[in-house]
């Protein structure tokens, strides 16, 4: 029990001072010179009697003051003999937590609902009522069980509104608890580095809504290519690259139909570019000045202006830089690695808000990564960067702040993983978005090397941490010094020999950590510690799995390994189409119109029916192709506001100015009928039929730097490529 110095009170001294002041009163009333003691104790007591009695003489003043007096060096005694005790605890309070009261706590009465920590702690995930975050630190050396006390239990539990990312090095968990998970109605998806032929496709495209989208994705891939601990010498060629790479990322997003829009377009157009000893345009120097010649943006285009950038430096230089590009990019030049990246078939925003939007499917996404090669580890870095943006914006802006449905990342080998750089601030917000990390390494060692300086932001923002046994020295030691001293009860004897010999024996109490760093180390294999915010470290049994109840539907158990079935064209899965609800319906419908990538197409059924897959493909494409357009047009209307009015005039008016040409007479069919839509070049390719011979010599004019008003005279699919090459020549 801890006592405290008392500090005084000056009510209760003056009432003291008042009781003691007359107190002496009352005594000298009663006392006479040469009185015995008892018949002074007789009179005090008569005067007791009659305390309001006068009883004033010659010594009254004096027996208050002797009274006062003493009453004073009463007080002084009192308050300067007080001190500060803790019994018990003078060194420190450190002692471990029973586990079972500890799970009274914590637990939810859903077993299912609950987090297995160990053999005896469960915490529930309703971390609101817990006031913990929910994240989670594991740390155990090769060998201690992370995965097979810690990651697979919890995938065992299923929770009834909890979906799962998990890093799976190797592949092992998901063959042993995918089948589970599927057959207890989890959507399983994969994206496997170990054996891409079997991976789900992913399409960082997909994820895009604006033009910062862009910089963040082309920011993770090359903080996640560059070699760690690599410094360039000048961050100019790495400044440069990111210029180079935003052109053609925002040409691929913002005019490649949406088929198209993949790395392997990337690949395509980085081969376009060429700096060439006589100064020829390269292909993509074309593809460039025909996008600023027919876009309403025209030079204010992203891609046309970043490209413009980068391209007024000397040949050399931009020569270096594409070629910097191309080496980043190598990796890419692999068929299973376009395939996997050539489509979209994760729909990440349903990990966090169901399939559809029904707040009720759960989806179990697993990250395949080889343990022995990390090259395109930069993939899941990728994916992980998105996947937050991804989720964060679903929660902020379609879920009133809070995704419907928990999402726990599971970051086994946290070590190898490419994360978002600001994963530390992610770790400290995502708590009130519903989402939760267990965060899993070998030791402390590897936290020190990947994050510097700022490693201990990570256990911060952890408010659980386990560890399971290792063998690593810095670990030992911030685990005993987390664990923290108490204090224990010393005894000492003593004795001396000889003629006049003597004994004795002391007791005494001391400090002493609660497991020293040696102890740390020969923690038990059957052992982990816990510690939680707010709580005592706790020492409890690894949780067993063999007695779960699910335990029989893994792999490990008597369920069959799973084995992933990727969509094809030769292996379709389930029917080519799915039966919206009257919710998923409306959920989309919400979407469209907060101007997501969401099509709408009305048809009757005898129409869908009938439908052949080319035709389906070219309806929507085409769909897709001018709703998207039709979107960017509005979202960029504000930087035409900001264009010359030289640069929005059109370049025929001002050539025919300058010159006194007159534009040719148009040559097309008098049997087409004048387009209802804005006459533009980009409008005709999208509307009309033309050849790609009729679309290159097109592009070649307006390289030539021919206007487009003259262009558009002669530009109809009717009109032979030759004739149109005759046009061009005669400008």
């Amino acid at each position: 029990m801890q006592t405290t110095k008392k500090k005084p009170s000056l009510i209760f001294i003056l009432v003291g001072a008042v009781l003691a002041g007359y107190l002496g009163y009352l005594i000298n009333g009663a006392w006479i010179e040469g009185i015995a003691f008892n018949e002074f104790m007789d009179r005090f007591n008569e005067v007791c009697a009659v305390p309001f009695a006068n009883y004033y003489n010659s010594n009254t003043v004096k027996a208050v003051a002797i009274a006062l007096g003493i009453y004073a060096m009463a007080i002084v005694m009192y308050y300067t003999s007080q001190r500060n005790y803790m019994p018990g605890k003078e060194f420190g309070t450190a002692r471990f937590e029973n586990p079972k009261q500890v799970n009274k706590i914590l637990a939810d009465k859903d077993e299912n609902f609950n987090r297995i920590l160990s053999q005896n702690v469960k915490m529930s995930l309703d971390f609101r009522r817990l006031k913990l975050n929910g994240n989670i630190l594991i740390c155990g050396g090769s060998g201690a069980g992370k995965t097979f006390y810690e990651v697979k239990p919890n995938l065992m539990q299923m929770p009834h509104n909890c979906s799962f990312i998990c890093t799976d090095p190797k592949g092992e968990i998901l063959r042993s608890c995918g089948q589970m998970l599927k057959n207890n109605g989890y959507n399983v998806k994969v994206i496997n580095l170990l054996e891409m032929d079997k991976s789900d496709c992913y399409n960082p495209f997909s994820y895009i809504r604006e033009e910062t989208d862009v910089v963040k994705l082309i920011t993770n891939l090359i903080s996640n290519t560059t070699p760690k601990g690599a410094t360039p010498s000048d961050p100019f060629w790495e400044k440069a690259e990111g210029l180079f790479l935003q052109s053609i990322f925002y040409y691929v997003w913002l005019e490649v139909q949406p088929a198209k829009r993949n790395f392997e377009t990337v690949l395509k157009l980085l081969g376009e570019a060429e700096v060439t000893e006589q100064g020829k345009a390269s292909k993509l120097d074309v593809r460039m000045k025909f996008l600023e010649e027919s876009s309403p943006l025209g030079a204010n285009h992203p891609a046309v202006k970043q490209y413009n950038k980068c391209m007024r430096g000397a040949g050399d230089t931009v020569r270096s830089i594409i070629i910097s590009a191309n080496s980043r990019l190598a990796f890419l030049e692999n068929k299973q690695v376009l395939r996997l990246l050539s489509k979209d078939e994760l729909n990440l925003s349903d990990i966090g808000i169901g399939v559809n939007g029904d707040g009720e499917t759960k989806t179990a996404l697993f990250c395949v990564i080889p343990d022995s090669d990390k090259s395109y580890n930069f993939i899941i870095g990728m994916l992980y960067t998105q996947i937050f943006q991804e989720l964060y914006y679903q929660a902020d802006f379609n879920c009133g702040g809070r995704l419907p449905i928990h999402v726990t990342f599971m970051l086994d080998e946290f070590a190898n993983v490419a994360l978002p750089d600001d994963f530390c601030s992610l770790l400290s917000t995502m708590r009130s978005r519903e989402i939760s990390s267990i965060i899993i390494i070998q030791n402390f060692a590897q936290l020190k090397a990947l994050f510097k300086d700022t490693w201990e932001t990570i256990p911060g923002n952890c408010d659980t941490f386990i560890y399971l046994g290792g063998n690593e020295q810095s670990t030992h030691k911030y685990v005993s010094e987390l664990l923290g001293k108490g204090t224990i009860d010393k005894k000492s004897s003593g004795e001396t020999k000889g003629r006049q010999g003597s004994s004795s024996r002391n007791y005494d109490v001391l400090g002493r950590e609660l497991f020293t760093p040696d102890e740390v180390r020969k923690l038990d294999n059957k052992k982990c510690i816990i510690f939680i915010r707010g709580f005592d470290p706790i020492m409890d049994n690894k949780f067993i799995p063999f007695n779960h109840p699910m335990f029989n539907q893994t792999a490990d158990g008597k369920g069959e390994p799973y084995v992933h079935q990727i969509r094809g064209a030769d292996n379709l899965i389930g029917p080519p189409f799915e039966i919206l609800s009257d919710k998923a319906v409306k959920y989309y419908e919400k979407l469209k119109d907060k101007g997501e990538n969401v099509y709408i197409d009305t048809l009757t059924y005898e129409q869908f029916m009938m439908l052949g897959d080319a035709e389906l493909s070219r309806r929507f494409s085409m769909q897709d192709e001018a709703e998207q357009k039709a979107k960017i047009d509005r979202e960029q209307a504000n930087e035409l506001e900001y264009v010359d009015e030289s640069q929005k005039s059109d370049a025929a008016d001002s050539a025919n100015a300058s010159n006194g040409s007159t534009v040719a007479k148009p040559v097309r069919n008098p049997e087409r009928e004048k387009p209802k839509w804005e006459d533009t070049i980009t409008n005709r390719m999208l509307h009309w039929s033309y050849t790609p011979e009729q679309k290159e010599e097109v592009k070649k004019a307006l390289a030539a730097g021919v206007p487009k008003a003259t262009i558009l005279t002669y530009f109809y699919p009717e009109v032979t490529v030759e004739r149109m090459s005759s046009y061009r020549k005669k400008q």
